[in-house]
Protein backbone atom coordinates (compact mmCIF):
# COMPACT_ATOMS: atom_id res chain seq x y z
CA UNK A 1 0.00 0.00 0.00
CA UNK A 2 1.52 3.69 -1.21
CA UNK A 3 1.69 6.19 1.50
CA UNK A 4 -0.89 8.09 0.56
CA UNK A 5 -3.01 5.17 0.43
CA UNK A 6 -2.07 4.64 3.99
CA UNK A 7 -2.67 8.23 4.37
CA UNK A 8 -6.16 8.24 3.16
CA UNK A 9 -6.91 4.75 5.32
CA UNK A 10 -5.22 6.64 8.81
CA UNK A 11 -7.71 9.84 7.83
CA UNK A 12 -10.87 7.89 7.43
CA UNK A 13 -9.71 5.71 10.96
CA UNK A 14 -9.61 8.95 12.49
CA UNK A 15 -13.08 10.26 11.22
CA UNK A 16 -14.91 7.04 12.20
CA UNK A 17 -13.48 7.36 16.19
CA UNK A 18 -14.28 11.00 16.22
CA UNK A 19 -17.82 9.95 14.83
CA UNK A 20 -18.21 7.37 17.62
CA UNK A 21 -16.82 9.91 20.54
CA UNK A 22 -18.89 12.51 18.92
CA UNK A 23 -22.14 10.59 19.71
CA UNK A 24 -21.81 9.71 22.92
CA UNK A 25 -21.93 13.44 23.75
CA UNK A 26 -23.02 15.57 21.05
CA UNK A 27 -27.39 14.85 20.06
CA UNK A 28 -28.47 15.98 16.31
CA UNK A 29 -32.49 16.18 18.20
CA UNK A 30 -33.49 19.39 18.39
CA UNK A 31 -32.27 20.74 21.83
CA UNK A 32 -34.69 20.91 24.76
CA UNK A 33 -36.91 18.75 27.24
CA UNK A 34 -39.70 16.41 25.43
CA UNK A 35 -42.86 18.10 26.91
CA UNK A 36 -46.17 16.22 26.79
CA UNK A 37 -49.64 17.58 27.92
CA UNK A 38 -51.67 14.88 28.97
CA UNK A 39 -55.22 14.35 28.20
CA UNK A 40 -57.31 15.97 30.70
CA UNK A 41 -59.69 13.57 32.22
CA UNK A 42 -63.60 13.68 32.48
CA UNK A 43 -65.74 15.53 34.63
CA UNK A 44 -66.58 13.57 38.05
CA UNK A 45 -70.02 11.53 38.14
CA UNK A 46 -70.20 10.63 42.06
CA UNK A 47 -73.06 11.25 44.05
CA UNK A 48 -72.30 13.70 47.29
CA UNK A 49 -74.39 14.72 50.03
CA UNK A 50 -72.66 17.82 51.34
CA UNK A 51 -72.10 17.46 55.29
CA UNK A 52 -73.83 19.79 57.49
CA UNK A 53 -72.76 23.34 57.99
CA UNK A 54 -69.74 23.08 60.48
CA UNK A 55 -70.35 23.76 64.25
CA UNK A 56 -67.49 25.64 66.71
CA UNK A 57 -65.70 24.12 68.98
CA UNK A 58 -65.90 25.22 72.42
CA UNK A 59 -62.76 26.42 72.57
CA UNK A 60 -63.33 28.41 69.14
CA UNK A 61 -66.62 30.29 71.26
CA UNK A 62 -64.55 30.89 74.51
CA UNK A 63 -61.95 32.50 72.29
CA UNK A 64 -64.86 34.54 70.06
CA UNK A 65 -66.15 35.92 73.04
CA UNK A 66 -62.71 36.96 74.37
CA UNK A 67 -62.05 38.70 70.88
CA UNK A 68 -65.93 39.80 70.53
CA UNK A 69 -65.30 41.51 74.22
CA UNK A 70 -62.23 42.93 72.92
CA UNK A 71 -63.94 44.10 69.62
CA UNK A 72 -66.70 45.61 71.59
CA UNK A 73 -67.01 49.38 70.56
CA UNK A 74 -65.18 50.94 74.03
CA UNK A 75 -63.88 54.53 74.23
CA UNK A 76 -61.27 53.73 76.79
CA UNK A 77 -59.94 56.69 79.46
CA UNK A 78 -56.01 55.97 79.89
CA UNK A 79 -54.97 58.91 81.36
CA UNK A 80 -56.77 62.77 82.32
CA UNK A 81 -55.28 63.52 78.47
CA UNK A 82 -55.53 60.65 76.70
CA UNK A 83 -57.99 58.31 75.12
CA UNK A 84 -58.54 54.62 73.02
CA UNK A 85 -60.89 54.18 70.81
CA UNK A 86 -61.23 50.62 70.14
CA UNK A 87 -63.80 47.86 68.80
CA UNK A 88 -65.40 50.09 66.35
CA UNK A 89 -63.36 48.76 63.38
CA UNK A 90 -60.07 46.19 63.32
CA UNK A 91 -57.96 50.00 63.61
CA UNK A 92 -57.84 51.79 66.40
CA UNK A 93 -57.81 55.23 67.02
CA UNK A 94 -55.83 57.04 70.17
CA UNK A 95 -57.21 60.60 70.97
CA UNK A 96 -54.77 63.32 72.77
CA UNK A 97 -56.19 66.18 74.62
CA UNK A 98 -53.89 69.31 74.98
CA UNK A 99 -55.02 73.36 75.33
CA UNK A 100 -54.47 74.17 72.05
CA UNK A 101 -56.50 71.19 70.40
CA UNK A 102 -55.92 67.57 69.47
CA UNK A 103 -53.84 64.91 67.83
CA UNK A 104 -55.38 61.93 66.42
CA UNK A 105 -52.82 59.07 65.93
CA UNK A 106 -54.54 56.57 63.42
CA UNK A 107 -57.56 56.86 61.79
CA UNK A 108 -59.14 52.87 61.15
CA UNK A 109 -60.04 51.67 57.58
CA UNK A 110 -63.63 53.00 57.20
CA UNK A 111 -65.09 56.28 57.28
CA UNK A 112 -68.35 54.79 58.94
CA UNK A 113 -66.20 53.83 61.68
CA UNK A 114 -64.43 56.74 62.55
CA UNK A 115 -67.61 58.47 62.13
CA UNK A 116 -68.79 56.90 65.16
CA UNK A 117 -65.39 57.16 66.75
CA UNK A 118 -65.10 61.19 66.54
CA UNK A 119 -68.88 61.64 67.74
CA UNK A 120 -67.86 59.62 70.41
CA UNK A 121 -64.45 61.91 70.93
CA UNK A 122 -67.09 64.97 70.56
CA UNK A 123 -68.74 64.02 73.55
CA UNK A 124 -65.43 64.51 75.53
CA UNK A 125 -63.83 67.27 73.75
CA UNK A 126 -64.87 70.10 70.95
CA UNK A 127 -61.49 70.90 69.92
CA UNK A 128 -59.70 71.18 67.14
CA UNK A 129 -57.96 68.66 65.40
CA UNK A 130 -54.71 70.27 65.00
CA UNK A 131 -52.34 66.96 64.28
CA UNK A 132 -52.72 63.73 62.37
CA UNK A 133 -50.51 60.76 62.79
CA UNK A 134 -49.82 57.92 60.56
CA UNK A 135 -48.05 54.65 62.42
CA UNK A 136 -47.93 53.14 58.82
CA UNK A 137 -49.65 53.08 55.58
CA UNK A 138 -51.90 50.37 56.31
CA UNK A 139 -55.28 50.16 55.31
CA UNK A 140 -56.90 49.93 58.53
CA UNK A 141 -55.04 52.89 60.09
CA UNK A 142 -55.29 55.49 57.46
CA UNK A 143 -58.45 55.16 55.20
CA UNK A 144 -60.69 56.84 58.61
CA UNK A 145 -58.67 60.71 57.82
CA UNK A 146 -61.57 62.07 55.91
CA UNK A 147 -63.45 62.61 59.56
CA UNK A 148 -61.11 63.92 61.34
CA UNK A 149 -59.63 66.55 59.00
CA UNK A 150 -60.03 70.12 59.17
CA UNK A 151 -58.87 73.07 58.31
CA UNK A 152 -55.35 73.63 58.73
CA UNK A 153 -54.89 70.26 60.07
CA UNK A 154 -51.61 68.73 59.80
CA UNK A 155 -50.98 64.80 59.17
CA UNK A 156 -47.63 63.56 60.20
CA UNK A 157 -45.97 60.61 59.18
CA UNK A 158 -42.43 59.21 57.73
CA UNK A 159 -41.18 59.42 54.17
CA UNK A 160 -41.08 56.12 53.45
CA UNK A 161 -44.91 55.92 54.04
CA UNK A 162 -45.62 58.34 51.16
CA UNK A 163 -43.16 55.73 49.12
CA UNK A 164 -45.41 52.59 50.95
CA UNK A 165 -48.77 54.13 50.38
CA UNK A 166 -47.99 55.01 46.52
CA UNK A 167 -47.15 51.35 45.82
CA UNK A 168 -49.87 49.76 47.67
CA UNK A 169 -53.05 52.36 46.98
CA UNK A 170 -51.52 53.42 43.20
CA UNK A 171 -49.05 50.99 41.62
CA UNK A 172 -50.91 47.60 43.40
CA UNK A 173 -54.26 49.31 44.00
CA UNK A 174 -56.37 46.05 42.80
CA UNK A 175 -54.18 43.53 44.17
CA UNK A 176 -54.44 45.13 47.33
CA UNK A 177 -58.30 45.81 47.35
CA UNK A 178 -58.50 42.03 46.65
CA UNK A 179 -56.23 40.49 48.86
CA UNK A 180 -57.55 42.00 51.94
CA UNK A 181 -61.25 41.80 51.23
CA UNK A 182 -59.86 37.82 50.71
CA UNK A 183 -57.91 37.95 54.70
CA UNK A 184 -61.36 39.18 56.10
CA UNK A 185 -63.27 36.53 54.27
CA UNK A 186 -65.42 39.07 51.75
CA UNK A 187 -64.88 37.65 48.62
CA UNK A 188 -67.73 36.28 46.67
CA UNK A 189 -69.92 37.10 49.33
CA UNK A 190 -72.88 35.77 47.88
CA UNK A 191 -71.30 32.27 47.90
CA UNK A 192 -70.46 32.34 51.40
CA UNK A 193 -72.53 30.74 54.38
CA UNK A 194 -73.62 33.27 56.38
CA UNK A 195 -71.40 33.81 59.60
CA UNK A 196 -73.04 33.00 63.54
CA UNK A 197 -71.58 36.24 64.32
CA UNK A 198 -70.64 39.43 62.91
CA UNK A 199 -67.69 40.46 61.27
CA UNK A 200 -64.66 42.23 63.04
CA UNK A 201 -64.07 44.00 59.26
CA UNK A 202 -66.00 46.92 58.71
CA UNK A 203 -65.04 47.41 54.63
CA UNK A 204 -62.25 49.20 53.30
CA UNK A 205 -62.95 53.08 52.42
CA UNK A 206 -62.29 54.35 49.12
CA UNK A 207 -58.97 55.29 48.03
CA UNK A 208 -60.09 58.30 46.01
CA UNK A 209 -59.83 61.05 48.73
CA UNK A 210 -57.00 59.38 50.64
CA UNK A 211 -55.53 61.71 52.72
CA UNK A 212 -51.71 62.28 52.32
CA UNK A 213 -49.23 63.54 55.08
CA UNK A 214 -48.22 67.22 54.88
CA UNK A 215 -45.52 66.13 57.07
CA UNK A 216 -42.67 63.90 56.79
CA UNK A 217 -39.28 62.85 58.24
CA UNK A 218 -36.60 60.44 57.70
CA UNK A 219 -35.70 59.30 61.58
CA UNK A 220 -37.49 61.26 63.71
CA UNK A 221 -39.66 64.74 64.52
CA UNK A 222 -41.10 66.47 67.39
CA UNK A 223 -43.97 69.04 68.29
CA UNK A 224 -45.16 70.90 71.33
CA UNK A 225 -49.20 71.52 71.03
CA UNK A 226 -50.75 73.04 74.49
CA UNK A 227 -47.88 72.19 76.70
CA UNK A 228 -46.72 68.46 75.64
CA UNK A 229 -44.35 67.39 73.87
CA UNK A 230 -44.34 65.00 70.93
CA UNK A 231 -41.47 62.64 69.99
CA UNK A 232 -42.06 60.77 66.53
CA UNK A 233 -39.55 58.21 65.68
CA UNK A 234 -38.90 56.37 62.62
CA UNK A 235 -39.36 52.26 63.47
CA UNK A 236 -39.31 49.13 61.63
CA UNK A 237 -41.44 46.00 61.68
CA UNK A 238 -44.89 45.42 60.97
CA UNK A 239 -43.86 47.86 58.56
CA UNK A 240 -40.96 49.64 56.75
CA UNK A 241 -42.47 53.03 57.35
CA UNK A 242 -43.15 52.61 61.13
CA UNK A 243 -43.28 54.78 63.41
CA UNK A 244 -43.45 55.22 67.16
CA UNK A 245 -45.26 58.20 69.25
CA UNK A 246 -43.71 59.10 72.25
CA UNK A 247 -45.06 61.40 75.39
CA UNK A 248 -42.27 61.81 77.66
CA UNK A 249 -43.55 63.79 80.72
CA UNK A 250 -46.73 61.45 80.45
CA UNK A 251 -44.38 58.33 79.64
CA UNK A 252 -47.03 57.01 77.16
CA UNK A 253 -45.91 55.36 73.96
CA UNK A 254 -48.06 55.03 70.64
CA UNK A 255 -46.29 51.62 69.08
CA UNK A 256 -49.05 51.04 66.56
CA UNK A 257 -48.45 47.70 64.96
CA UNK A 258 -44.98 46.90 67.10
CA UNK A 259 -47.31 45.35 69.98
CA UNK A 260 -50.72 43.72 70.08
CA UNK A 261 -52.04 40.87 71.85
CA UNK A 262 -51.48 38.04 69.97
CA UNK A 263 -48.23 36.58 68.19
CA UNK A 264 -47.78 38.84 65.89
CA UNK A 265 -48.77 38.85 62.30
CA UNK A 266 -44.61 38.79 60.54
CA UNK A 267 -46.34 37.58 57.51
CA UNK A 268 -49.23 38.12 56.11
CA UNK A 269 -49.99 35.35 53.70
CA UNK A 270 -50.94 37.76 50.27
CA UNK A 271 -48.52 40.41 50.92
CA UNK A 272 -44.56 40.94 51.11
CA UNK A 273 -42.12 40.21 53.76
CA UNK A 274 -41.42 41.72 56.93
CA UNK A 275 -38.62 43.14 58.20
CA UNK A 276 -38.91 40.71 61.15
CA UNK A 277 -35.17 41.50 62.39
CA UNK A 278 -36.24 45.43 62.67
CA UNK A 279 -38.87 44.41 64.62
CA UNK A 280 -36.77 43.34 66.93
CA UNK A 281 -34.90 46.65 67.19
CA UNK A 282 -37.84 48.07 67.32
CA UNK A 283 -39.27 46.39 70.52
CA UNK A 284 -35.86 47.24 72.16
CA UNK A 285 -36.24 50.11 71.61
CA UNK A 286 -39.31 50.40 73.33
CA UNK A 287 -38.34 48.69 76.40
CA UNK A 288 -35.50 51.03 76.60
CA UNK A 289 -37.70 53.73 76.90
CA UNK A 290 -39.35 52.90 80.31
CA UNK A 291 -42.81 53.30 78.96
CA UNK A 292 -45.87 53.60 81.88
CA UNK A 293 -48.57 53.41 78.91
CA UNK A 294 -48.38 51.52 75.92
CA UNK A 295 -51.27 52.31 73.50
CA UNK A 296 -51.32 50.01 70.71
CA UNK A 297 -52.83 50.40 66.96
CA UNK A 298 -55.23 46.90 68.24
CA UNK A 299 -56.31 45.79 71.60
CA UNK A 300 -56.50 47.09 74.92
CA UNK A 301 -53.37 49.18 76.67
CA UNK A 302 -50.91 48.19 78.66
CA UNK A 303 -50.60 49.84 82.00
CA UNK A 304 -47.64 49.79 84.30
CA UNK A 305 -44.04 50.48 84.16
CA UNK A 306 -43.55 46.68 85.31
CA UNK A 307 -46.35 45.00 83.29
CA UNK A 308 -45.13 46.81 80.30
CA UNK A 309 -41.63 45.79 79.96
CA UNK A 310 -42.27 42.37 81.04
CA UNK A 311 -45.01 41.97 77.86
CA UNK A 312 -42.33 43.55 75.70
CA UNK A 313 -39.91 41.55 76.44
CA UNK A 314 -41.46 38.14 76.25
CA UNK A 315 -42.88 39.49 72.95
CA UNK A 316 -39.29 40.52 71.15
CA UNK A 317 -38.14 37.30 72.38
CA UNK A 318 -40.96 35.15 70.63
CA UNK A 319 -39.80 36.83 67.47
CA UNK A 320 -36.34 36.61 67.79
CA UNK A 321 -36.53 32.94 68.51
CA UNK A 322 -38.37 32.26 65.68
CA UNK A 323 -36.16 34.42 63.37
CA UNK A 324 -33.44 33.00 65.00
CA UNK A 325 -34.41 28.92 64.79
CA UNK A 326 -35.54 29.86 60.94
CA UNK A 327 -32.52 31.20 60.23
CA UNK A 328 -30.32 28.08 61.39
CA UNK A 329 -32.72 25.80 59.45
CA UNK A 330 -31.63 28.10 56.01
CA UNK A 331 -28.46 27.32 57.14
CA UNK A 332 -28.34 24.11 57.36
CA UNK A 333 -30.19 23.58 53.82
CA UNK A 334 -33.36 22.86 55.42
CA UNK A 335 -36.71 23.66 52.78
CA UNK A 336 -39.10 25.75 54.05
CA UNK A 337 -41.33 22.71 54.79
CA UNK A 338 -38.69 21.17 57.02
CA UNK A 339 -38.21 24.42 58.85
CA UNK A 340 -42.16 25.02 59.55
CA UNK A 341 -42.32 21.67 61.11
CA UNK A 342 -39.21 22.25 63.49
CA UNK A 343 -39.76 25.81 64.33
CA UNK A 344 -41.86 26.26 67.24
CA UNK A 345 -42.07 28.55 70.09
CA UNK A 346 -40.53 27.49 73.56
CA UNK A 347 -43.52 26.62 75.89
CA UNK A 348 -42.64 29.35 78.75
CA UNK A 349 -43.54 31.90 75.42
CA UNK A 350 -46.13 29.72 73.64
CA UNK A 351 -48.21 29.68 76.93
CA UNK A 352 -48.69 33.09 77.48
CA UNK A 353 -52.25 34.98 76.39
CA UNK A 354 -50.47 37.77 74.23
CA UNK A 355 -48.49 35.10 72.37
CA UNK A 356 -51.37 33.04 71.30
CA UNK A 357 -51.77 32.54 67.48
CA UNK A 358 -54.88 34.42 66.97
CA UNK A 359 -53.56 36.72 64.68
CA UNK A 360 -50.20 35.55 63.30
CA UNK A 361 -48.68 32.24 63.23
CA UNK A 362 -45.12 30.86 63.64
CA UNK A 363 -45.57 28.85 60.92
CA UNK A 364 -46.42 31.75 58.50
CA UNK A 365 -43.65 33.54 60.12
CA UNK A 366 -41.02 31.09 59.27
CA UNK A 367 -42.52 31.03 55.32
CA UNK A 368 -42.13 35.09 55.42
CA UNK A 369 -38.31 34.83 56.90
CA UNK A 370 -37.36 32.28 54.11
CA UNK A 371 -39.82 34.82 51.59
CA UNK A 372 -37.10 37.66 52.94
CA UNK A 373 -34.00 35.67 52.79
CA UNK A 374 -33.61 33.52 50.05
CA UNK A 375 -34.78 33.12 46.41
CA UNK A 376 -37.72 30.94 45.36
CA UNK A 377 -35.55 27.66 44.53
CA UNK A 378 -34.93 25.14 46.57
CA UNK A 379 -31.95 23.77 44.92
CA UNK A 380 -33.43 20.21 44.26
CA UNK A 381 -34.42 20.72 40.50
CA UNK A 382 -37.84 20.11 40.38
CA UNK A 383 -38.57 23.33 41.04
CA UNK A 384 -36.57 25.25 38.50
CA UNK A 385 -38.40 24.84 35.23
CA UNK A 386 -41.52 23.18 36.75
CA UNK A 387 -44.35 21.87 34.05
CA UNK A 388 -47.74 23.54 34.18
CA UNK A 389 -49.26 21.84 37.24
CA UNK A 390 -52.05 20.47 35.41
CA UNK A 391 -49.66 18.18 33.51
CA UNK A 392 -49.10 16.20 36.94
CA UNK A 393 -52.20 16.48 38.36
CA UNK A 394 -53.78 14.41 34.71
CA UNK A 395 -50.96 12.23 35.18
CA UNK A 396 -52.17 11.30 38.96
CA UNK A 397 -55.75 11.44 37.59
CA UNK A 398 -54.76 8.63 34.82
CA UNK A 399 -52.70 6.91 37.59
CA UNK A 400 -55.42 6.77 40.01
CA UNK A 401 -58.04 5.47 37.52
CA UNK A 402 -59.73 8.49 37.22
CA UNK A 403 -61.32 11.46 39.36
CA UNK A 404 -64.25 9.54 40.57
CA UNK A 405 -61.26 7.81 42.50
CA UNK A 406 -59.94 10.72 44.08
CA UNK A 407 -62.91 12.26 44.41
CA UNK A 408 -64.26 9.15 46.44
CA UNK A 409 -61.22 9.10 48.84
CA UNK A 410 -61.11 12.98 49.34
CA UNK A 411 -65.36 12.49 50.83
CA UNK A 412 -64.07 9.90 52.99
CA UNK A 413 -61.30 11.88 54.23
CA UNK A 414 -63.46 14.87 54.69
CA UNK A 415 -66.09 12.41 56.81
CA UNK A 416 -63.20 11.15 59.29
CA UNK A 417 -61.81 15.66 59.34
CA UNK A 418 -58.98 14.94 57.52
CA UNK A 419 -59.81 18.61 55.40
CA UNK A 420 -56.34 19.08 54.83
CA UNK A 421 -56.04 15.85 52.66
CA UNK A 422 -59.51 16.55 51.44
CA UNK A 423 -58.46 20.04 50.10
CA UNK A 424 -55.49 18.88 48.26
CA UNK A 425 -56.93 15.53 46.76
CA UNK A 426 -59.44 18.13 45.42
CA UNK A 427 -56.36 20.32 44.16
CA UNK A 428 -55.58 17.34 42.59
CA UNK A 429 -58.75 17.04 40.08
CA UNK A 430 -59.06 20.65 39.89
CA UNK A 431 -55.97 21.15 38.29
CA UNK A 432 -56.65 18.13 36.02
CA UNK A 433 -59.85 19.74 35.09
CA UNK A 434 -60.88 22.68 36.27
CA UNK A 435 -64.39 22.42 34.93
CA UNK A 436 -64.46 19.57 38.08
CA UNK A 437 -67.56 21.60 39.65
CA UNK A 438 -67.95 18.37 42.46
CA UNK A 439 -64.38 19.05 43.29
CA UNK A 440 -64.63 22.15 44.13
CA UNK A 441 -68.20 21.61 45.99
CA UNK A 442 -66.29 18.90 48.05
CA UNK A 443 -63.36 21.07 48.61
CA UNK A 444 -65.37 24.65 49.32
CA UNK A 445 -66.68 22.08 52.48
CA UNK A 446 -63.76 21.13 53.60
CA UNK A 447 -62.21 24.64 53.54
CA UNK A 448 -65.45 25.97 55.12
CA UNK A 449 -64.89 22.99 58.05
CA UNK A 450 -61.16 24.61 58.35
CA UNK A 451 -62.34 28.20 59.07
CA UNK A 452 -64.37 27.10 62.17
CA UNK A 453 -61.39 25.37 63.66
CA UNK A 454 -58.46 27.25 62.75
CA UNK A 455 -58.63 29.38 66.04
CA UNK A 456 -56.96 31.80 63.93
CA UNK A 457 -59.17 35.30 62.55
CA UNK A 458 -57.14 35.74 59.16
CA UNK A 459 -57.33 31.81 58.99
CA UNK A 460 -60.79 32.14 59.13
CA UNK A 461 -60.93 34.69 56.42
CA UNK A 462 -58.71 32.81 54.01
CA UNK A 463 -60.34 30.08 54.33
CA UNK A 464 -63.93 31.70 54.23
CA UNK A 465 -62.94 33.57 51.11
CA UNK A 466 -61.44 30.71 49.40
CA UNK A 467 -64.09 28.55 49.84
CA UNK A 468 -66.57 31.28 49.04
CA UNK A 469 -64.80 31.19 45.38
CA UNK A 470 -64.99 27.22 45.04
CA UNK A 471 -68.60 27.63 44.70
CA UNK A 472 -68.28 30.70 42.95
CA UNK A 473 -66.62 28.83 40.35
CA UNK A 474 -68.21 25.66 40.66
CA UNK A 475 -71.70 27.78 40.47
CA UNK A 476 -73.43 26.49 43.50
CA UNK A 477 -74.58 28.68 46.39
CA UNK A 478 -74.71 26.93 50.11
CA UNK A 479 -77.33 25.53 51.05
Amino acid sequence: MSWKALAVVQFIITLLLGAALMAQFISVKTAGPVVREPAAPGESTLAYTPPPPPKIALETIKELSELKKAMTPTVEKITESIYLARGFALGSVQMVITDEGLVIIDTTESKEAAREIFDKFREITTKSVRYIIYTHGHLDHVCGTPVFLEEGTEVIATKDLVRFMARDFQELQDFHVRSRRNQSGNLAQEYSRKLPVKSLFRGISGFEDLVWPTITFDREYSFALGGKAFEVFHTSGETPDHLMVWMPEERALFCGDLYYASFPNLSTPMLEPRPVKGWVESLDRMIEMEPEYLIPGHTPAIVGAENVREVLTHYSGAILHVYDRTVDCINEGKTVEQAVRSVRLPEDLAGLPYLRELYGRVDWSVRGIYQGLTGWYDGHGTGLTPLPPGHRARETVALAGGADKILARAIELQKSGEHQLTIELCDIVIDANPDDKLARIVKANSLEALAFTGGNLNMFGFYRSAAALERKAAGVKPQ
